[in-house]
């Protein structure tokens, strides 16, 4: 499929001529926010590049964006498992003017993409272009605004109507951003919004968990301490004595205590399924145990952690 083929305009509902000018509109009013921007903090990392290094921390981010749900996956089967739009649980548009830090850019670019990938896949159209903008906006501040320019945007315009294409242009837009990232030597600037993202699609699961407790949505939130190994590992590879870091460092790890006395999924081999644009990974027949107690105690503190990132 030509993800970047123009629908013909008599295809065109009074809804997408009337939602999708106001995205560009959205980006105008984002861009005028504020006036001119404090100076961002610069992460404190180390210069020299050590190859092997490198390599390993590229061998956690593939481990973690291939053995785990992605946002876009996590919301696509929150809505399979019957889960209602809630956009009171994600982080609000207001608040991406706060962000001045670059840690703090790079935790929510990663928390209002998977923001956006929620949004997408229940098809709330007005909810996905303000979130577009707010990670325009991030990117823009970042220095990789090149992955939202006006050829991404003109690309969801054209896809608005097909959720699938819509999908696959925000999960490139977001390896685009990561590749741009590690080949000018700011890979630790993609890590935190890796993890980002992973907290969000967290929280996002355990809150949709309140209402909705489903055996399939209890296992995947299960799951994610297969991920969490390889995060906090990627994150724990930069050692230097920068707070941003620590701190990310120090609450997966407190998340990954919870994850503890999480019973190993089915013994038999992971299972790789597509449903639509959207590849599930998922374990064996087997689910894996979670109790309440534990349900309860890992949403807690991912809500916790989560406050401190978005405030």
């Amino acid at each position: 499929m030509d993800l970047y083929a123009n629908s013909p305009h008599n295809q065109m509902t009074a809804m997408r001529s009337i939602k999708w000018p106001l995205l560009f509109a959205a980006l105008a009013v984002f861009s005028a926010c504020g006036g001119e921007q404090p100076q961002q903090d610069q992460l404190q990392v180390d210069n020299g590049q050590d190859s092997a290094l490198v390599a390993d921390r590229m061998k956690k981010t593939k481990n973690i964006f291939y053995n785990i749900p992605s946002p876009m996956e996590t919301a696509s089967l929150l809505k399979k498992a019957g889960a209602s739009y809630n956009g009171k649980i994600l982080n609000d548009v207001k608040n991406v003017d706060k962000y001045t830090a670059a840690s703090k850019q790079a935790l929510n670019l990663g928390i209002y993409g998977a923001d956006l990938s929620y949004a997408s896949v229940f098809n709330h159209t007005q909810e996905s272009m303000f979130y577009t903008s707010c990670s325009k906006k991030l990117a823009d501040r970042l220095g990789v605004s090149s992955a939202f320019n006006d050829s991404t945007l003109e690309a969801m315009e054209r896809s608005q109507n097909d959720r699938d294409a819509l999908l696959d242009i925000i999960s490139e837009t977001y390896w685009n951003v990561d590749g741009y990232l590690k080949e000018n030597g700011r890979d630790n600037i993609s890590a935190l919004m890796i993890a980002g993202g992973w907290v969000e699609g967290l929280y996002i699961a355990t809150q949709v968990a309140r209402t909705n407790n489903s055996p399939e949505l209890r296992q995947r939130i299960a799951e994610q301490r297969l991920s969490l190994k390889d995060l906090t590992g990627l994150i724990a590879s930069y050692e230097v004595n920068d707070p941003a870091l620590n701190g990310v460092k120090a609450d997966l790890e407190a998340i990954a205590t919870l994850f503890n006395g999480v019973e190993d999924a089915a013994s038999g081999e992971s299972t790789v399924t597509t449903e639509g644009s959207v590849t599930v990974i998922g374990g064996g027949s087997a689910q894996a145990t979670l109790t309440d107690a534990q349900l309860s105690a890992i949403r807690d503190k991912v809500a916790a952690i989560r406050n401190t990132y978005i405030n």
